[in-house]
């Protein structure tokens, strides 16, 4: 049992070596490493405009913006976007009724914390095509009203990271891991969405993603609506 503890941590701890190491990766779009809906995991990038070969960057933090009725978030979720968000919904007052998404994930407490706001809010969440929705931003897509992921959009699992871990007892980042995988349940419960999504998620490693089909979305509860 110990032994088992000492390996968790070390993966634990491996895992936060990798996300802040900025070690470069494969493109998302590279060939899959594992299963046909396995790819690698960019955070930074975003897919290329149609027509042009490279990738695009992908901002640090959330970058929110209105067009035509919609909420437009996009950018990697940082620590601390979820309280810039509710300023951002105070000072701009929009009138809209959905939430765009384009991001490659981030913070999980602060997407989280976004998705409730987007559900009290009644705001609806899609997933445009040739956007991306990964890693934490699938819960962003799951605190819509109703939920869509069109056609070309990128949405994507992965095993969680909670951010920066100090060298603690196995036993310990084990509780802590635990008590945070408790939250993201309760999350998921409290929004109408299968639990099966962590599955998905947690078989797969945070170097990679996990692509989700149209069928698999509707299936588990993340969208609401079929691809259009």
């Amino acid at each position: 049992m110990l032994l088992s503890q000492i390996l968790l941590a070390g993966f634990i701890i491996a895992a936060d070596l990798w996300q802040s190491s900025g070690k470069a990766a494969p493109g998302l779009f590279a060939p899959p490493a594992e299963g046909p809906s396995i790819r690698p995991y960019r955070p930074d990038l975003r897919p290329a405009e149609p027509g042009t070969p490279a990738m695009r960057p992908m901002p640090k933090a959330l970058e929110f913006s209105l067009t035509d009725g919609t909420i437009d978030i996009s950018g990697q979720i940082a620590e601390g976007d979820a309280d810039r968000f509710l300023q951002w919904l105070d000072q701009t007052q929009p009138t809209a009724s959905q939430v765009s998404l384009d991001s490659s994930g981030g913070s999980v407490s602060d997407a989280l914390a976004i998705g409730r706001t987007i559900r009290s809010s009644g705001y609806d969440t899609v997933v445009k095509a040739g956007a991306v929705c990964m890693s934490a931003c699938p819960y962003l897509l799951a605190g819509g009203v109703q939920r869509q992921a069109v056609e070309g959009a990128v949405v994507g699992v992965h095993q969680h990271y909670f951010g920066q871990n100090t060298i603690l007892p196995a036993f310990m980042a084990i509780r802590d891991l635990q008590r945070a995988q408790a939250g993201v349940m309760d999350y998921l419960t409290e929004m109408g969405v299968d639990l099966r999504l962590m599955s998905l998620g947690l078989r797969t490693p945070p170097e990679e993603i996990n692509v989700l089909t149209s069928g698999q979305m509707q299936d588990l509860g993340l969208t609401t609506s079929s691809p259009s």
